[in-house]
């Protein structure tokens, strides 16, 4: 599969590049000019010289993705988000975007976001989009890694294909397991949890991650 990823450069943007690209997808990395493209991308290939990583600017990598995954700073989703609209209509689109602010005692999510996530206002600026939020609690530096996580992966989405489709995407990624979350309306519930987790891996010294117990009918972790 063809997955345009904006926000290569990014921890959990490059972290989730380099497990897809390992598992052989062709990745398109999206970026606001070709040259912070082309630098994105040479830096996926330095760090998985077997990976397809190809640089385009933010529009022709939408058109050209089967999938698009949006890692991108929650500042910059207004401006990067409706040049490419039309290019993402129909097609699935991850967020993975956090919208955090830090103070002394430790990371927050922001509230009063554009329909209440991060996700929710990128379904807003790409109507035709299929959005997904997915990948949000994982840890970046495991995921840049391969590390064998051992976590969860909750998936929240408005369609039940678009999420089956992430949920069978997210097998290329070593020990996690995607669970169908429910709708998009609980995005913001995913979105804070990173909040919660970064704070919990500052105070603990750990690279935490959610992982569900007690689901009898779940397919087991690998």
């Amino acid at each position: 599969m063809k997955i345009a990823i904006f926000g290569g450069t990014g921890d959990l943007g490059r972290g989730l590049a380099i497990n897809f690209a390992a598992a052989g997808h062709e990745i398109v990395v999206g970026s606001r000019s070709q040259e912070r493209a082309d630098q994105a991308a040479a830096g996926l290939a330095e760090a998985l010289p077997e990976g397809s990583f190809t640089p385009m600017e933010n529009v022709p990598a939408a058109e050209a993705g089967e999938v698009a995954i949006v890692s991108i700073p929650h500042e910059g989703i207004e401006a990067t988000i409706p040049p490419m609209a039309g290019a993402l209509a129909g097609k699935v689109v991850i967020s993975v975007v956090n919208a955090l602010r830090f103070g002394k005692s430790g990371a927050i999510a922001v509230p009063d976001l554009p329909g209440g996530s991060a996700a929710h206002q990128i379904q807003e600026l790409a109507p035709e989009a299929k959005v997904v939020v997915a990948y949000n609690n994982l840890p970046a530096a495991g995921l840049q890694e391969r590390h064998h996580l051992n976590a969860d992966v909750l998936v929240c989405g408005k369609s039940k294909a678009a999420r089956e489709q992430v949920i069978r995407l997210t097998s290329a990624i070593p020990g996690t397991r995607a669970l169908d979350a429910g709708p998009l309306a609980n995005a913001h519930i995913i979105e804070g949890m990173t909040a919660l987790i970064i704070n919990l891996n500052k105070r603990y010294s750990g690279e935490a991650s959610v992982a569900v117990s007690g689901l009898e009918e779940a397919p087991a972790r690998p």
